[in-house]
Order: C-alpha cells, then sequence, then structure tokens
C-alpha cells in the first residue's frame, strides 16, 4: 500500500464525478509529455471533452475543451496545488487556486491498491491501480481508478458508481514524450495581480456615485473585520484570532472581484471577471441575495440603522444586517443552524474619501512561491 496525498482539484465547470483534474501521479520522475485525450461522462448526452494534457518538472497544464466552455487547469502534484480557469471567448474571466497543507489529506485518499490488470490504451501499455478513499457508510461513493504507464504516465481514468458501472472516463488518443517548456505548463503571471481582476470593465459606463465612501472596524468575539467603501467597490479583510485570514473585494455593479483566505489547512485565492451577470459577484461572495425589511430598527454609535434579511427564506444559514440610510452595516449577523455563527458589531466609523489603491489586497497574499509565466 502506498499513502498518497491529493491536492484539491478546483470544479469550476466540472461536475463531482472527476477525481482529479489533473492526472494521478505515483512517483516525482515522471518525464516532459504531451497527451490528447478525450473524457466522457455517461449521464452527460452532450458528448466527450477534449483533453490536452501537457507535463514538465512537475507542473502540469490540462485544458478541457467541450460544447459548453474552455476549461484550463494548472496544478503541481507534490506541492498540493491545484489551479483552474474558465474561458468566455477566449479569455480567461474566471480563476481560483488552492494548496493544501501536506498533512490534510484533503480528497480522504488512504491507499493506493496495485492490480495485475494491464491494458493497452491508444497505443501506450498501462497498469490499473484503485485511488480508495475513506468511505462514508451513509452514502457510499463512486470507485476511482487511474491507469499509469512503466513511466508514471497518466493515460486512463475511470470514475464507477459503487455499483461498478462506469460514470466517468478518460483515454488516450495520442501520446507525445518530449520536451515541454516551463512557460507551457506554469500559469499566466496575471492572474495574480489583482489589477487584472479590478480593472473596470469596458461594457460599463463611467460609474455615478451614489453613496458616499468609508471605512469601518468591526469586531465579533473571535475576529476583526476592516470593512471600506469605494463606490461600487466594496473590501471586506476579517483577521481571526486563530489567525486566519479572508479578504474579498467586490463590486456591487458588476460580476467582478476577487476573494482570498488562509488558515493553517488551507490557503485559497478566487477571482472573476465578467460582463454576462452583472451583480452576480455580490451574491457568491458576499453571503447575501436579497433585502428583505425586517420592520426593527437599532441605535449604534449615534447612528440609526434599519434590521434586513439578506439572504431571505434561507433554512440553515444565512446574513442579517443593520444598515444605516447610505448601506453602511452597523451588525452584521451571519446566523447557522449548526451554531457556529458569529455577529460583528461595529466600533469606529469614518466616512471619508477612499482610493482604489486602498482596496487592493496585500500583495504578500497574491505572491504563491512561483514566477508563472509572463
Amino acid at each position: 500500500m502506498i499513502r498518497v496525498t491529493i491536492f484539491f482539484a478546483i470544479a469550476v465547470c466540472a461536475g463531482p464525478a472527476h477525481a482529479d483534474q489533473v492526472p494521478f501521479f505515483a512517483g516525482p520522475d515522471v518525464p516532459d509529455y504531451t497527451a490528447k485525450m478525450i473524457e466522457h461522462d455517461t449521464y452527460n448526452e452532450k458528448g466527450g471533452r477534449q483533453r490536452l494534457v501537457q507535463h514538465h518538472n512537475g507542473w502540469t497544464r490540462v485544458e478541457e475543451k467541450s460544447e459548453e466552455n474552455d476549461v484550463v487547469y494548472y496544478g503541481h502534484f507534490f506541492k498540493n496545488l491545484v489551479l483552474s480557469a474558465s474561458k468566455e471567448d477566449g479569455e480567461i474571466i474566471r480563476f481560483a487556486v488552492s494548496q493544501v497543507e501536506p498533512s490534510q489529506d484533503y480528497h480522504r485518499i488512504r491507499e493506493v491498491r496495485e492490480s495485475n490488470d494491464v491494458e493497452v490504451v491508444g497505443g501506450e501499455k498501462c497498469r490499473w491501480r484503485e485511488l480508495v478513499r475513506r468511505r462514508n457508510d451513509d452514502n457510499p461513493e463512486p470507485l476511482w481508478l487511474t491507469c499509469l504507464t512503466n513511466d508514471g504516465i497518466e493515460i486512463a481514468t475511470k470514475v464507477l458508481f459503487f455499483s461498478r458501472e462506469v460514470m466517468s472516463e478518460t483515454r488516450l488518443i495520442e501520446l507525445r514524450r518530449e520536451p515541454v517548456p516551463d512557460e507551457a505548463v506554469q500559469p499566466p503571471r496575471q492572474l495574480f495581480q489583482a489589477s487584472t481582476w479590478l480593472e473596470r470593465l469596458p461594457s460599463y459606463d463611467d460609474y455615478t456615485p451614489n453613496v458616499g465612501d468609508f471605512e469601518a472596524r468591526l469586531v465579533s468575539n473571535r475576529s476583526e473585520e476592516r470593512l471600506l467603501r469605494h463606490y461600487p467597490w466594496w473590501l471586506r479583510q476579517r483577521d481571526g484570532k486563530d489567525g486566519s485570514v479572508r479578504v474579498t473585494v467586490w463590486n456591487e455593479l458588476e460580476e467582478q472581484g476577487l476573494y482570498y483566505s488562509a488558515s493553517s489547512r488551507e490557503r485559497r485565492f478566487e477571482a472573476v471577471r465578467s460582463t454576462r451577470n452583472p451583480g452576480s459577484f455580490l451574491k457568491s461572495f458576499h453571503d447575501a441575495y436579497g433585502m428583505m425589511d425586517m420592520g426593527k430598527r437599532d441605535l449604534i454609535l449615534g447612528e440609526d440603522c434599519a434590521w434586513f434579511d439578506r439572504t431571505p427564506n434561507s433554512a440553515d444559514a444565512g446574513l442579517r444586517q443593520c444598515l444605516t440610510s447610505d448601506g453602511i452595516p452597523l451588525l452584521d449577523e451571519h446566523w447557522s443552524g449548526w451554531g457556529d455563527g458569529e455577529t460583528f458589531k461595529i466600533v469606529a466609523l469614518t466616512r471619508r474619501p477612499v482610493s482604489m489603491d486602498e482596496m487592493q489586497p496585500h500583495r504578500d497574499y497574491l505572491d504563491w512561491g512561483f514566477a508563472g509565466a509572463k
């Protein structure tokens, strides 16, 4: 048995049937290669996805094309690092990266089972292995299989229902063992620059401010928040007493912004910049999608505020806020049916001009320890 650590694959557009968005490696000595593959889900009637895989010096780039969308994945298996990016009209409009601590078995892999099942796929011989995850007895999970060549290249995968019927599979079409340059497999450097995601979209006119800028500080029993508004941009940074950090910058008019988080277990960065769904980033990253008047008022720091349910009809968790007439939250009540909610109360508020430079996350948050391609 071989114990391995699998990195977290961020599924931007793919379904839960996929074991990993970049190939499984049993060891670090996999040669450079370029592979063309076809990936198919038995439950999807729209046909398979084309999959182009390139590998060099631990880094892997995977591009998947289908009728619905194009997605690009980058990963370094032995650094527990995975990145994903989705395209719109040839431009990357969504990006996510996650790095899990090596001690954390994120995908619950407990062993790799060797087999004597050898197959020839695309003219290459490979041996099948099962990636065994810890089971949930109340919810039987799929079986994950990978087929590796003698030099460690993954050329086929299968995901099986618990009944052992095929749910999803990937098959090699063409394999070339050849040098692959660094720039082909490392993610573009601009994906880690805040300016890439916070630049004004060309489809919008100049913003006309209808509310004032401000800076505020809010505290809870386990965190402190800094809140800035430079209309229509918001920045919220939450620093936990446990050392965790969460930073969100979003545009309340457009689908545009970024999110960063770090804890002892995982580091994560997400960003989006698209013209298709104005305002949807706010719903995705601000935990709010409504504005139902609760008929209650409060007075805090000499400021009047009215209570609103920002997640109406939510049954298990949500957000309630007490907002001033110009939209400043004096109380943020994050409630949860599981008992782990958190309430933030404002302790300092200054209405002042806020520059766009102040809305940038700290540069260290976007430094992930590799240069990236230009």
